[in-house]
């Protein structure tokens, strides 16, 4: 091999590295670019609320040696503000019950999340379902 064709390979091979180092700084500096959007976006975001677990599973018998029997449970749902537009099924009020826990935890994520003092005092009322 010639010394004009190693000199010339060599000139190559340093352009090469020239426009690697370019390359690099380029994909750096978009890549740089995208952490800041990304790290904007996440900043923009609202916080996640983690919801609780699956409503706790109730049975008859469960609401029977809590409250007794159906009209002292229905009793005891009123009280806890849970109302119906009729008299209730054994297995509605069973789902009642056990969607109250779960929905008051929604709500107390929610509020410690978003305070409101102006709410003290304050009750809501939900309609679940149709």
């Amino acid at each position: 091999m010639g010394k004009q064709k190693i000199e010339r390979l060599l000139a190559q091979l340093q352009g090469n590295h020239s426009q690697d180092i370019q390359n690099a700084a380029a994909i750096f500096t978009v890549a740089q670019g995208a952490v800041k959007q990304l790290d904007q976006i996440d900043r923009a975001a609202p916080a996640q609320t983690v919801l609780p677990a699956a409503p706790i599973s109730l049975t008859k018998a469960d609401l029977e040696s809590r409250y007794g029997k159906f009209n002292a449970c229905r009793k005891a749902a009123k009280q806890a503000g849970i109302t119906f537009s009729k008299t209730p099924s054994w297995s509605q009020l069973v789902a009642a019950f056990s969607y109250l826990e779960a929905c008051q935890s929604c709500v107390d994520a929610y509020l410690q999340d978003h305070p409101c003092p102006d709410l003290k005092g304050v009750r809501l009322s939900l309609r679940l379902g149709n």
